[in-house]
């Protein structure tokens, strides 16, 4: 009983307390959360969400927040741990749970290496489907009204005008990919971080690390890459912005393939819908 009249007095003289553990959550939340909400930013961008594990200072800082958002899928391997750590008052929400998943397969991807590691496992990047990230909106709105009733209008509120700018953003999206041939959308890039958004948007794609860019490349899958991007004729690989550019470098080099203009993979950045245009602004420019 004391947790209820401690949330109540807090919500009343601060808002609602949350933290973010993905800097595109984070965005998310603030969007649907407006003034009602303040937010933890856990985990940063430019802060590799792969390798990211909670420190004493970290459980600290999110001591006082009521609700804790994560990305979910499985792209946080701490969360189980970090539950044990939690006071009585605080709940952890995975936003991409209810998200359709979409699992690696050889009839979605061309492997160039590393296919028995990952046919079959679950793709966590899911917010490079624009329409997923709108899922994602409803969830947060759902689960912000659920921890503070009071907001119900303003939280409603907010979630349209974010699905709204969502709407608009896809259809920007899908008009600069027209630009692209369909034989010409082949995106090659170091780990698997592009499934849904090839899924998505009409692409075929290749990675050569992996779900984690973290991967090592073997000199046999390094041949096998290159044997691939020349069989069919890939003008344009792309790096990672937190990855190491070296592997794809020297496939481009010995493929014929030249390098494209990084791309952001997990998330890396202030907003989402600055992630979006960046992203397939580069991806047209290099396959136009």
């Amino acid at each position: 009983m004391k947790w209820f009249f401690f949330l109540l007095f807090t919500l009343a003289a601060h808002g609602l307390d949350v933290a973010s553990l993905h800097p595109l959550i984070t965005d998310a939340v603030k969007q649907v959360g407006g003034n009602r909400v303040s937010v933890v930013e856990v985990v940063k961008p430019g802060m590799n969400v792969h390798k990211f594990q909670p420190k004493a200072s970290d459980i600290k800082k999110m001591a006082k927040a009521r609700l804790i958002f994560a990305s979910g899928k499985n792209l946080e391997p701490y969360l189980k741990g970090l539950k044990d750590n939690l006071q009585g008052h605080q709940s952890i929400i995975e936003v991409g749970r209810t998200i359709p998943s979409q699992k690696i397969s050889k009839k979605d991807q061309i492997y160039a290496c590393c296919p028995h590691h990952a046919v079959g496992g679950i793709d966590p990047h899911w917010w490079h489907n624009i329409s997923n990230m709108e899922r994602a909106i409803r969830v947060i709105e759902k689960e912000l009204t659920k921890a503070d009733p009071a907001g119900k209008a303003t939280y409603a509120a907010n979630s349209k005008v974010a699905r709204q700018r969502l709407d608009q953003l896809e259809a920007w999206a899908k008009g600069q990919i027209t630009k692209i041939p369909r034989g010409k959308r082949h995106l090659v890039t170091a780990h698997a971080a592009f499934g849904y958004f090839c899924k998505a948007y009409g692409f075929k794609a290749t990675f050569v690390q992996g779900l984690s860019a973290d991967g090592e490349v073997s000199a046999t899958q390094l041949a096998k890459s290159i044997q691939e991007l020349r069989k069919e004729g890939i003008p344009m690989v792309f790096p990672e912005k937190t990855a190491n550019p070296k592997v794809l470098q020297q496939i481009a080099k010995q493929s014929g393939a030249k390098v494209g203009k990084p791309l952001i993979a997990d998330g890396s950045a202030t907003s989402y819908q600055a992630m979006i245009q960046a992203n397939v602004t580069n991806i047209v420019a290099g396959l136009k």
